[in-house]
């Protein structure tokens, strides 16, 4: 992904996040290919599915696509956990019903790393840990 779509992805995801409708016409035409499009719909479906199962338990449920664009950047769009293989799903190290859908709980993985959870893996304690902080020192993700 060039630095120029990722850019897009992130104005949509701040349109979105600014309170925008959700309108699909006006994402299809902010994210400007069909490409960008189709990966902006579906993080946002998948966003979306996991604030609702949290909001049901009533648990945290603070994810927002922002949030979850950052996380992937951070992981470069690979599994959190082996970083060997793209993400393919989005991940809750610590139960949802715990500490819900928030930034500090979603993580990117393989089917096979997160059907295991390797919570003791250092980098992901790490990141966890620091993202706890990020959060603490500016009051956001």
């Amino acid at each position: 992904m060039t630095q120029v779509e990722k850019h897009i992805l992130f104005r949509v995801a701040q349109w979105v996040n600014e309170g925008n409708r959700r309108v699909v016409e006006k994402i299809r035409e902010l994210a400007e290919t069909e490409e960008n499009y189709m990966i902006i719909i579906r993080e946002l479906d998948r966003v979306t599915g996991q604030v609702i199962q949290a909001r049901k338990i009533r648990v945290p449920a603070t994810l927002t696509l922002m949030d979850w664009f950052l996380t992937l950047e951070d992981f470069h769009w690979q599994c959190a956990y082996c970083q060997a293989k793209p993400f393919q799903i989005m991940c809750h190290p610590h139960p949802l019903a715990v500490k819900g859908t928030t930034p500090e709980n979603c993580l990117p993985a393989c089917y096979a790393c997160c059907r295991y959870k390797k919570i003791g893996n250092a980098q992901v304690q790490t990141y966890l840990a620091e993202r706890a902080c990020r959060k603490s020192a500016y009051g956001s993700s």
